[in-house]
């Protein structure tokens, strides 16, 4: 069996052993970190069985094991568009919360990349919250994924902690994992812009508000332009737990936002995170281009420019 080695900095030299499933007890030590990440109730864990039967007939399963524990996993399954042809369908990704920063997220992911490029898949896709900021920055900014398609409450009604009391509105991300955009931006010599660079030239369509010490969405207003930065919250957990009135607000705002630019072609390329006025605030970047030019790194000449 073929195992990977990652050593990642933290205070104590930690070996990471990322390898398959050998036992029903592997399966289920993954169901223990599904619950941990997501305080998932009973109902919406992903059972044992289909975990197996999944890694067993094609599809894509891989653990992360530190200080003799299972501490992440990632697992997806084969899927298939007319547009697209076969691809995979990477639907879960958790590393428990005391080894984030560990790099262990990016290993997982980069080694699923290998997996699916030995197998000549060009396009791995996924779904995840577009109104939380850090995974925004892991996909675009650190992955190079992009984003076509949005789904409103694409799960319905969930409990866990990440979701509770918020429609599930996603984003259907595109990883083309073998395109100039994800292998510059693996090796670091493509970078997102800065907000700085862009904001300038930029177009934003959802107009916001500081009150009461929160960063309040109060009404979108649309027009087609080369370059449009959506804004969506700093913290979306925060605000739900302080103001959840406002954060439904936020995301039927953005709702509208971004319906409108993916009709009418725009691609959502990039997280930028602003620095304005001493206040850390949250950006797509979204442009009017062919998905060719996206994956090439071509976007308008004037994106870079200040």
């Amino acid at each position: 069996m073929k195992k990977f080695i990652l050593m990642v900095a933290r205070e104590k030299p930690m070996n990471t052993v990322f390898r398959k499933p050998v036992s029903l007890e592997d399966y289920r030590r993954i169901l223990e970190v599904m619950h941990e990440v997501w305080s998932m109730e009973r109902e919406e864990i992903v059972p044992v069985h289909m975990l197996k039967a999944i890694d067993e007939n094609g599809g894509f399963l891989l653990l992360a094991e530190a200080d003799g524990k299972i501490v992440g996993f990632i697992f997806g399954m084969i899927g298939y568009s007319q547009e697209n042809g076969y691809y995979l369908y990477s639907h879960m990704l958790g590393v428990l919360p005391q080894y984030r920063g560990t790099g262990i997220a990016l290993k997982l992911k980069l080694l699923q990349r290998e997996w699916a490029l030995s197998r000549n898949y060009k396009l791995v896709t996924w779904t995840f919250d577009p109104h939380q900021g850090r995974n925004a920055r892991f996909n675009f900014g650190k992955l190079g994924v992009i984003a076509r398609k949005f789904q409103e409450n694409y799960y319905g009604e969930l409990h866990d902690e990440l979701n509770r009391g918020l429609p599930t509105d996603r984003f259907i991300v595109e990883w083309w994992i073998n395109s100039k955009r994800v292998e510059e931006r693996l090796r670091g010599s493509d970078v997102p812009p800065s907000f700085d660079a862009i904001h300038k030239n930029a177009f934003f369509p959802i107009r916001t508000i500081k009150e009461d010490e929160l960063r309040r969405a109060v009404r979108v207003e649309l027009a087609e332009k080369d370059i449009v930065m959506l804004e969506f919250p700093y913290d979306i957990r925060e605000l739900r737990e302080t103001d959840i009135k406002a954060a439904k607000r936020w995301k039927l705002l953005f709702r509208e936002a971004i319906h409108f630019y993916l009709s009418h072609g725009y691609i959502v390329c990039e997280h930028v995170l602003g620095n304005i006025e001493g206040e850390t605030r949250n950006f797509y970047l979204a442009v009017k281009s062919k998905l060719s030019e996206v994956l090439e790194g071509r976007y308008p000449c004037l994106l870079y420019t200040s």
